[in-house]
């Protein structure tokens, strides 16, 4: 996973092609998707918060994790922007964890459970479910009552 900032302009950006032209310009613009620029390094999302600040187009900035492939859940439109190399999380209302242990059969049955749950599932290194953070809690019931260990991840570094 990969970290990227995100700075969300008003819906009118795309109709004021100086703004775009300049951010494309004095940045390195990862993508752009749903009024939304997207960025690898801080200092180039914060650039465009400022330019967007003192044009009175800035609605917001967040932290994503861009992830190459995966597998969707039903609210994943909810907590992600798609784009055409993968998907990219908002990491603020969500919790990311990994199963860390148990039988396999045991793992198999919880996954089952925690896929009703899950906004996104990803196929990297290791399989790591997110899951909204306010479910956190019954991703530990669901755990314990299959007899497995989850790992939390923290979305916040």
């Amino acid at each position: 996973m990969q970290t990227l900032y995100g700075v969300e302009a008003s819906y009118i950006i795309q109709e004021v092609p100086e703004f775009m032209n300049l951010i494309r310009m004095e940045t390195e613009l990862f993508d752009f998707q749903q009024n939304t620029f997207m960025f690898e390094q801080m200092d180039h999302a914060d650039f465009t918060k400022n330019v967007l600040v003192e044009a009175g187009l800035f609605e917001g900035f967040f932290k994503l994790y861009y992830i190459k492939s995966g597998e969707k859940g039903e609210t994943f439109n909810d907590f992600a922007i798609e784009i055409d190399s993968g998907s990219c999380l908002f990491t603020e209302p969500l919790c990311a964890f990994t199963i860390t242990g148990g039988h396999s059969e045991d793992i198999q049955m919880a996954v089952y459970q925690f896929q009703e749950h899950l906004v996104f599932t990803a196929k990297e290194d290791k399989m790591v479910y997110f899951s909204e953070l306010h479910l956190k809690d019954l991703i530990i019931g669901i755990a314990e009552a299959y007899d497995i260990q989850v790992s939390f991840l923290d979305l916040d570094k």
